[in-house]
């Protein structure tokens, strides 16, 4: 579809982000939109891409 700024936003990407960036003490109260404003700010127009690379990171080392 070759929309690579998307960033799909599941439990684990949510837990990711927070893990890493944002460090809620209770990750479900993390935003939807912050994440998003975190990923656009920090990935650009390959965000779609970085949340592959993130998911693929977090589930090889878990």
């Amino acid at each position: 579809m070759h929309h690579f700024e998307v960033f799909p936003i599941d439990v684990w990407v949510r837990r990711i982000m927070n893990e890493l960036y944002i460090k809620k003490q209770d990750e479900a109260k993390v935003k939807n939109q912050e994440i998003e404003k975190l990923a656009i700010k920090k990935y650009e127009n390959l965000a779609g891409i970085a949340q592959q690379y993130l998911f693929y990171w977090r589930r090889e080392t878990a």
